[in-house]
């Protein structure tokens, strides 16, 4: 399985009827979710940022939870993840990838986490940070979140 996310609709979205949802939609055509990454791959970012970041987890903490359950961010709740994201991509470029260490294995296997970091050196032909590791990653969120954030909405979870 994997984990999806788009722009959401505007704030409170959630709470529409289905006439609002059909006004919505014949102004606004749904916006298709992008594929970030596998489940297991998003739990274990989301576990070496809390666990790696101090300052970017600090930030990140109040949202974890929806994060964690792929749940909608509002506009706010989305502007804060980007700016945590960039302390946390900050952080991430000052640890070797061998900071993914065992403990880290609860989301993923040895060989998994060693494959991810193997995949980093090949790309860029020298033992890679965190934050290389998980490049792809980030600029996707990056991309998206500056979207959701310039357009003043949130982000949406899912498959749709």
């Amino acid at each position: 399985m994997s984990v999806y996310l788009s722009v959401a609709p505007p704030d409170g979205f959630t709470r529409w009827s289905d006439g609002d949802w059909d006004r919505w939609l014949h102004d606004h055509p749904w916006e298709s979710a992008e594929r970030l990454c596998s489940r297991r791959d998003w739990a274990v970012f989301l576990y070496q940022v809390r666990k790696h970041c101090p300052r970017a987890a600090k930030a990140i903490e109040p949202l974890f939870a929806q994060l964690v359950n792929e749940l909608p961010l509002d506009t706010q709740q989305a502007e804060d993840f980007r700016e945590a994201l960039q302390l946390a991509r900050d952080e991430l470029g000052g640890k070797p990838a061998a900071a993914m260490s065992q403990a880290d294995a609860q989301f993923a296997g040895a060989e998994d986490l060693e494959a991810m970091v193997a995949a980093a050196r090949a790309r860029l032909g020298k033992e890679p940070s965190l934050a290389e590791v998980w490049a792809d990653l980030f600029g996707q969120l990056d991309k998206l979140l500056g979207d959701a954030v310039g357009r003043k909405r949130g982000i949406y979870f899912g498959n749709v």
